[in-house]
């Protein structure tokens, strides 16, 4: 099986996406990090297991409430994470004009193309000029769902690439569903406090995550990050 993790960290503080990356460094799986601010903690990572790509949000811009232009919002990313060569928006917020501001800041690809599971939602070669990535599961989108997290990816999809999506903060909570992360939110910024909303009663994010990186490196999937890709 061919798997891709990824996550969009979504402001997170720092102890929330340390704890997140150590489970990735314990079991020696590689991941891509979407990332919408800067973290000390994924720069000094070991760059043989993580890609850093940038997730710009520019919702704000499209509700009136700034005028920050997206191409600032782009380049204040790309000064921060000059080796960057993946996007991932904030929304997914997509559009040609977008496709090629990313291309103009020298981006390879994006991955903001959400298909649930699709097996044959393959890359492309768009004529922006950019590669386009779909990915399949989301961890947020699982729970809005209502959905389980007791279940095995491995009977769900085969013959392709799995990319998996989670957030830092849903694998802090090991979220279960929109009540948890609602009731633990407010203290988003502080993990101390955080912490004590973590769910401990249901299997949540945080255990799924657990047990795809326990298969991925016990059955030896073949794990790469998004650039390889391409």
């Amino acid at each position: 099986m061919k798997i891709a993790f990824t996550s969009d960290i979504d402001w997170a503080p720092e102890q929330v996406i340390e704890d997140f990356l150590d489970l990735f460094l314990e079991y020696n799986v590689k991941c891509t990090f979407f990332c919408t601010h800067e973290s000390l903690t994924l720069k000094k990572a070991n760059k043989d297991l993580i890609e850093l790509a940038i997730h710009p949000n520019f919702n704000d811009t499209l509700l009136g409430k700034t005028n920050n232009s997206p191409k600032n919002i782009i380049d204040n990313l790309m000064n921060i994470y000059p080796e960057a060569v993946g996007v991932r928006s904030h929304s997914l917020t997509s559009n040609s004009y977008l496709q090629l501001l990313f291309n103009e800041f020298g981006l390879l690809y994006d991955s903001n193309l959400y298909y649930p599971f699709v097996d044959k939602a393959q890359a492309y070669k768009c004529w922006t000029g950019l590669t386009r990535i779909p990915f399949h599961w989301e961890d947020d989108l699982h729970f809005y769902e209502k959905k389980s997290y007791d279940f095995d990816f491995t009977n769900l999809i085969e013959n392709n690439r799995l990319i998996l999506n989670f957030h830092p903060i849903h694998v802090f909570l090991n979220t279960d569903c929109l009540e948890t992360y609602q009731q633990g939110k407010k203290f988003y910024q502080e993990p101390n406090e955080l912490i004590k909303f973590r769910n401990k009663d249901k299997i949540g994010t945080r255990d799924l995550l657990i047990k795809l990186l326990k298969q991925s490196s016990d059955m030896n999937f073949d794990n790469v990050k998004l650039k390889e890709i391409l």
